[in-house]
């Protein structure tokens, strides 16, 4: 597969604002057991600016449900083909015009091209979860990128799906990294999980062009402020954090940086550049547990 020039995603230095949104939420449209409306008026009431409502194989009908300041979007969540474990895969579709269901013989990537040709921002659902390997991914096209954390997937013991969106990188696919919910209201699998997007505006389009474009980064929970490579440092700064670490296609040292004392968190971090990279990207991890993902910068 050919690779052509990687563009870098610069959202700390991008016009805007912030935005928090969860990208990955059911609703008694499919299995969840809370309507569109309740959960739209849950994501409301806990500081989000965003939600979508990503029924499996069902637009949910949102087009009347956004608010004064927060906003609504359709997807959809389809399931075609299996993979070589014999599991079908998980595709999300965000801002399709119409429902979408897909057989288990249904080609992946005709179905890829349907939910784009549908107006659809397409990713790959939780990875880990489903038993993707790299060969399965690697010549997947129309893809913005795949979910690193997953909040459902978490009660199963592979909510993290990092290694799956490295072994990408590292193969030289430029594809972003988000952090979903996944939520099905039957379990605390909600408000666990989300993206900042940074955009003009908060409008459907101005949120899809953000993502599609990478100006964003995923968290649990900590923040990330900036993120910064020159030809000799990389700096990150972010909220009161144990550890920033820089990853690269290969493990390297003198890439981690822990707090001195759990009383003494980092709030930012200089590194030497001391190794030429494929790309890097930052992790930051705070006293709870929790992790946010910058996306890839290119080198």
């Amino acid at each position: 597969m050919s690779v052509g020039p990687q563009l870098n995603a610069d959202p700390f230095h991008a016009p805007g604002r912030w935005y928090r949104g969860n990208l990955h939420t059911h609703s008694t449209g499919s299995d969840g057991s809370r309507s569109p409306r309740e959960v739209a008026t849950w994501y409301r009431e806990h500081g989000y600016d965003f939600v979508a409502l990503t029924d499996h194989d069902v637009r949910t009908d949102v087009d009347d449900m956004s608010t004064p300041g927060f906003l609504v979007l359709p997807g959809v969540e389809t399931h075609p083909g299996l993979n070589s474990v014999g599991e079908v895969w998980h595709l999300l579709g965000l801002g399709v015009h119409h429902s979408h269901h897909f057989g288990r013989g249904y080609p992946v990537q005709a179905a890829i091209d349907e939910l784009r040709a549908d107006g659809g921002l397409v990713w790959i659902g939780h990875p880990y979860w489903t038993g993707l390997t790299l060969a399965e991914m690697i010549d997947i096209e129309g893809i913005i990128g795949l979910e690193v954390s997953n909040s459902t997937c978490a009660c199963f013991g592979r909510g993290v799906s990092a290694v799956h969106w490295d072994d990408l990188l590292a193969h030289g696919r430029q594809l972003w990294g988000l952090a979903v919910d996944d939520a099905h209201w039957v379990r605390p699998d909600y408000g666990a999980g989300w993206v900042m997007v940074r955009a003009p505006e908060l409008s459907r389009e101005a949120i899809l062009r953000a993502l599609a474009a990478g100006s964003f980064y995923a968290s649990q929970g900590p923040e990330i402020y900036d993120f910064q490579v020159t030809a000799h440092e990389i700096w990150v700064r972010c909220s009161p954090a144990q550890s920033i670490d820089l990853v690269g296609p290969v493990g390297m040292g003198g890439d981690h940086a822990a707090a001195p004392e759990p009383d003494q968190p980092l709030t930012e971090f200089t590194f030497r550049r001391a190794y030429q990279r494929q790309y890097v990207r930052a992790e930051v991890r705070d006293a709870q547990g929790h992790t946010a993902w910058s996306p890839p910068i290119w080198l």
